[in-house]
């Protein structure tokens, strides 16, 4: 028991005060406060690295995949038009009284149904390969030439003839991942006189009198969406120039 002096008037504690040992409840509450406040704020930070490095991929996939499909139409389209015995298609001097004769297949590029299908065809024959050809040119756009690109629902197809009058459509996206909701083709085509290149002048000017050559390019434009997250949306736009171009008319004899 600490001792107690009696005085005149008061009475004097002779014991000692101990001092503080560990923290008090506040303290610890205010600790544990704030330690919450700091892991709180790590964890949004990390939540929110992983959601734009999540984003980032699903662009980085969504604009690899556009690309793709649009280099692949472009290859396809400038093969537009081609022909295995090209100059058949040149005057010559010698040239038999039929004359050239006109390219099929560049005729039949086309694009239809409000500009997101585009269709177009080129030989398959094998004239140059020297020997008998096993598919001689026949100047004939057949079923089994005939190739295309089309947007079908959500989901970008490419069609291969096979020898069926609709085509064979093959998927070209993967809607699983990608999701195509816009697919435009806009034909530009340039027409250029060739009366410079005939001897006589059209009596009359008309749409086959003076020959003309039209020359042909391509504005395609595709739209996709990542199928996992609907915010992530790229737009590609690429255009393309058909390498054959197409001669319409003739000079007059």
């Amino acid at each position: 028991m600490p001792r107690q002096e009696v005085g005149p008037g008061k009475v004097r504690s002779m014991g000692r005060r101990h001092g503080q040992l560990g923290l008090s409840l506040v303290e610890l509450m205010v600790g544990i406060t704030v330690g919450m406040i700091v892991v709180a704020g790590a964890s949004m930070m990390l939540t929110q690295q992983l959601n734009e490095h999540r984003r980032l991929v699903l662009e980085t996939q969504v604009q690899q995949d556009l690309r793709a499909a649009a280099d692949l139409m472009l290859r396809e389209l400038r093969r537009g038009g081609a022909h295995a015995m090209a100059e058949n298609m040149v005057w010559v001097p010698a040239a038999t009284a039929a004359g050239p004769i006109t390219n099929d297949y560049a005729s039949q590029t086309s694009v239809a149904q409000a500009q997101n299908e585009v269709d177009y065809s080129y030989s398959v024959s094998d004239s140059r390969v020297g020997g008998t050809p096993l598919y001689p040119e026949d100047n004939v756009s057949s079923s089994n030439e005939h190739f295309g690109f089309r947007l079908d629902g959500q989901t970008l197809q490419f069609k291969q003839g096979n020898g069926n009058a609709g085509g064979n459509w093959q998927a070209l996206t993967d809607p699983a991942t990608l999701l195509i909701t816009a697919f435009t083709v806009q034909p530009n085509i340039q027409n250029l006189s060739l009366q410079d290149m005939c001897e006589k002048t059209c009596p009359v000017v008309t749409a086959t009198c003076p020959p003309q050559l039209l020359v042909k390019r391509f504005d395609i434009t595709l739209t996709g969406v990542a199928a996992h997250d609907a915010n992530v949306v790229r737009t590609l736009r690429v255009s393309s120039k058909m390498r054959n171009d197409e001669v319409i008319g003739a000079c007059p004899p």
